[in-house]
């Protein structure tokens, strides 16, 4: 499987003008306010957005030759970062290469250079990390860009799959010899957490932007945990199996770990049974399975197919209990029994065509229940585990030093880093950031939007009823009051606003207003991720954000991001709109909020700098008089908390 399992490629959308060209004659459809989806290219983008490209074999010596061990306090530092984005470029071409089916040198040198045990110590680092030090920082951080949070809690994932993609071969597992008793660890431990936390709990869906409205900054990070981590858990299983699959290869501690410290099939049989990686969609109601790291839908005609993880289960646990060794030195309880045989229900002839190895397996259990032991595994005591009064067992040494060391400390550790480590990024390290997220090559190579759109696109755009919704909403946006007041909405806050803000403009429930009334309209703040959260996954979110923070690191204080909240209006489409005043002059934020700043006006500056504002414009106004109709519209903007004038702030 790929890192980045298939990004879906870029619905093409006429676009047309941005928000400076409608000045001279409103919109005619969706394109000039809504023609553009976050992420997609444009000219020029080429110098700040770059995709990862296969390593050479000297740049893969390189990389593997620097990895090293780092502290728990330095996670996230700049050196740490430099190894995640050389770890992030090995998985990819890792994958590339697998996929190919090229010459896997990047396996080759990790096993050559010895470097398997510190990948499996960074990926218990980091688990430490989000378990002891993430809740006591997150408070503190959820207002840096989204990368920022992102790219310490995806790492895991990014170890996690580097070394499923390097335990495929039997050389990797010999290589990481006594380590793999951290990662056996490290895999139950995952699958714990999936047994334990209830399926709609573990991907959280979201039907409609109206869920994700009322987020704050640590909610919206604790979700994006959430997924992040169910991703982990479902790479466990296939380096579980992959573990299995060589078990005469990895040292005789991981067969006792796995058969009589954690009793993994007691963990594998109720996983069947709860089938995680599937799942109904709340929106459309069609079933979902999730593979190449993400949910797919499930056509009719493939109905009857087996997941891929499902598959990656059962083979597991055939590798077990077929396994001579392992019969011999897994003593079956009544209780043990009773959960092996509950694996019938799920042998048919529809599994047994798709994985036919399951024959034996189901003779297996058959036997079992009548004669409640594994055939041979009596035979030949030299096969027997002899009992002895004698303990000799491997730790989990990564993860108890890590543990031991840092007993007591962990706020110690946690106010270290919000000091040094984890601070406000400047343009430079935003733009590194967004270069060290591995960015779909589908995201890369889809075409960009037109500059205009051609005769007829608006049409084609949608609905009648669409078309009519954008055309008005294009129009409202191109009122200057409308986006003066969104400017001193943004540089209320500019000081401490994360580079991913996104202002929505949205107009709440009321009756529609006839001419000479007043359209009531609601500003409010939401980070880019959130978005159409419940309709892209995590990594697809990261990837945008890494793009977009790559062109807003020199952009942040002249322009800031609108985005609209409407029916028939795309989530996820947003653009970009230069700061200015009351009067249609070109401002930078610092000087708007120096305006908000001036005495007399802190009633003014607390309402723009909260999370929600409301105001108002005029409605049916001619548009043939094009002055009068701008000043007539900025006087008639007003808050719904302040006097009408003072809404609008001189500039």
């Amino acid at each position: 499987s790929r890192p980045w399992g298939g990004a879906r490629r870029r619905r093409r959308r006429p676009a047309a003008m941005g928000l400076d060209s409608l000045d001279g004659g409103g919109l005619d459809g969706l394109d000039g306010i809504l023609g553009r989806q976050p992420g997609a290219a444009e000219a020029g983008d080429d110098e700040y957005v770059l995709g990862f490209e296969d390593l050479t074999p000297f740049e893969v010596e390189y990389f593997v030759r620097d990895l090293r061990e780092f502290k728990l306090e330095e996670v996230g530092g700049s050196a740490w970062l430099t190894q995640h984005e050389k770890m992030e470029k090995l998985n990819w071409t890792a994958h590339s290469q697998a996929k190919e089916a090229l010459d896997e040198y990047v396996v080759d040198q990790l096993n050559t250079g010895e470097k398997l045990p510190t990948v499996v110590y960074d990926l218990i680092l980091v688990e430490v990390w989000k378990e002891r030090i993430w809740p006591l920082v997150k408070a503190k951080i959820a207002k840096f860009s989204s990368l920022r949070t992102y790219i310490p809690v995806y790492h895991e994932a990014t170890a996690a799959n580097l070394l499923e993609i390097c335990l495929y071969h039997r050389t990797s597992c010999e290589e990481a010899g006594d380590a793999l008793v951290d990662l056996v660890d490290f895999c139950v431990r995952k699958l714990r957490y999936v047994l334990a936390t209830p399926n709609d709990e573990l991907v959280r869906q979201v039907a409609d932007a109206k869920e994700v409205a009322g987020w704050d900054g640590v909610r919206a990070l604790d979700e994006q945990f959430v997924e992040c981590e169910f991703q982990v858990c479902m790479c466990v299983i296939s380096i579980l199996r992959f573990l299995t699959d060589h078990r005469v290869a990895v040292p005789l501690a991981v067969t006792t770990r796995l058969l009589e410290t954690h009793d993994v099939l007691l963990l594998l049989v109720p996983l069947m049974e709860k089938a995680p990686w599937v799942r109904k969609n709340r929106v459309n109601g069609r079933i979902e399975k999730f593979e190449e790291h993400k949910w797919q839908p499930v056509e009719r005609e493939d109905e009857g197919r087996l997941p891929k993880l499902h598959s990656q289960v059962w083979l597991t646990i055939y590798n077990l209990v077929m396994d001579a060794e392992c019969r011999s030195r897994y003593e079956l309880s009544s209780f043990r029994r009773e959960n092996l045989l509950r694996l019938r229900r799920f042998i048919n002839e529809v599994v047994v065509d798709q994985l036919p190895p399951l024959t034996n397996l189901h003779r297996t259990l058959e036997e079992l229940s009548i004669s409640g032991q594994f055939t041979g595994a009596g035979e030949g005591g030299s096969r027997a585990a002899a009992a002895t009064p004698f303990v000799v067992e491997l730790v989990a040494e990564a993860r108890e030093a890590l543990v031991r060391t840092y007993e007591g400390r962990w706020q110690e550790v946690a106010d270290l880093q919000l000091r040094e480590v984890l601070v406000k990024e400047t343009p430079e390290e935003l733009k590194r950031l967004g270069q060290m997220i591995s960015i779909p090559k589908e995201f890369l190579d889809a075409e960009p939007l037109p500059e205009k759109p051609e005769d007829g696109a608006v049409a084609a755009a949608g609905d009648g009823a669409e078309v009519r919704a954008a055309s008005s909403w294009g129009a409202l946006l191109d009122l200057m009051c409308v986006r003066s007041t969104a400017s001193f909405f943004a540089a209320a806050r500019v000081a401490d606003a994360p580079i991913d803000e996104v202002v929505v403009v949205s107009a709440p429930p009321q009756p529609s207003p006839s001419d000479g009334g007043r359209l009531k309209l609601e500003l409010r703040r939401v980070r880019h991720s959130l978005l159409g959260a419940g309709q892209r996954s995590a990594q697809d979110r990261a990837a945008a954000d890494a793009m977009l923070a790559a062109r807003r690191a020199s952009e942040a204080g002249s322009s800031f991001l609108v985005a609209v909240d409407a029916p028939g209006v795309p989530a996820t489409v947003t653009r970009i709109v230069p700061f200015v005043s009351q009067k249609g002059a070109a401002r930078s934020a610092e000087q708007l909020l120096k305006l908000l700043q001036k005495p007399g006006r802190e009633s003014l500056l607390a309402m723009y700098a909260d999370d929600v504002a409301e105001f108002s414009v005029a409605v049916g106004v001619s548009a043939e008089g094009e002055e009068a109709s701008n000043l007539g519209t900025s006087r008639a903007c007003s808050s719904q908390l302040e006097p009408p004038r003072a809404a609008c702030p001189g500039g």
